[in-house]
């Protein structure tokens, strides 16, 4: 039964990590985001900031935005191989859709 328990808090916990740095504005978004991924769950925490760059990235449009954005989540996830990685498949898709070498 513990086991179960600690599913059901694990679950809760990764929702939330999925929630909160949707909801803040931008200029707030390093905070949630850095706090999630000094998570000792770092496999679950990587995956809720993964999808969070995903739908965020997805969302912004082709200008500046992404561009500090960009930067900024980058800052953030240097030490993270697969984050980094993804944000650079992110800025080089925004090249090509903005036509940049």
């Amino acid at each position: 039964m513990c086991g179960w328990a600690g599913d059901v808090a694990e679950h809760q916990r990764f929702a939330r990590y999925l929630h909160e740095p949707a909801v803040v504005r931008d200029e707030a978004e390093a905070d949630p985001v850095t706090r999630i991924l000094r998570d000792s769950d770092t496999t679950m925490a990587q995956s809720a900031i993964v999808r969070h760059l995903d739908r965020h990235a997805a969302q912004l449009p082709a200008d500046e935005g992404f561009t500090a954005w960009g930067r900024a989540m980058a800052e953030i996830s240097a030490e993270r191989e697969f984050l980094a990685r993804r944000l650079r498949e992110w800025a080089l898709l925004r090249s090509i859709s903005v036509g940049e070498p």
